[in-house]
């Protein structure tokens, strides 16, 4: 049980380790040999945090001047871009994974 655990937290750790691996190496990618799609996707996040912000102004008008302030005042336009590659890859790898599991479970 407790060597059950203790792989399970490696294999954890392995799984942040890598999703943290290809989602910066897939924003610099982005940055630095694909231009067009990067400045695309910044402006894309731009406007997620537009939207968040008009959002929250009009369910909670007494606090988005307080969350804009120190929340999403803090996150540019590329953080957010960082962020959500950083999920996007997490699913990816997540999803590659399970079919692969999947598939060796029925070898």
């Amino acid at each position: 049980m407790i060597i059950n655990t203790l792989l399970a937290l490696i294999r954890f750790a392995g799984m942040v380790v890598l999703e943290l691996a290809l989602a910066i190496l897939t924003y610099v990618y982005l940055a630095l040999y694909d231009l067009e799609t990067f400045g695309w996707l910044v402006k894309l996040s731009k406007a997620i945090i537009d939207s968040a912000i008009s959002w929250m102004g009009f369910l909670m008008p007494e606090l988005s001047n307080r969350a804009y302030a120190t929340l999403l005042g803090e996150l540019g336009p590329k953080a957010m871009l960082l962020l959500l590659v950083g999920l996007i890859v997490g699913a990816i790898i997540r999803f590659i994974a399970w079919v692969l599991v999947r598939a060796f479970k029925r070898a």
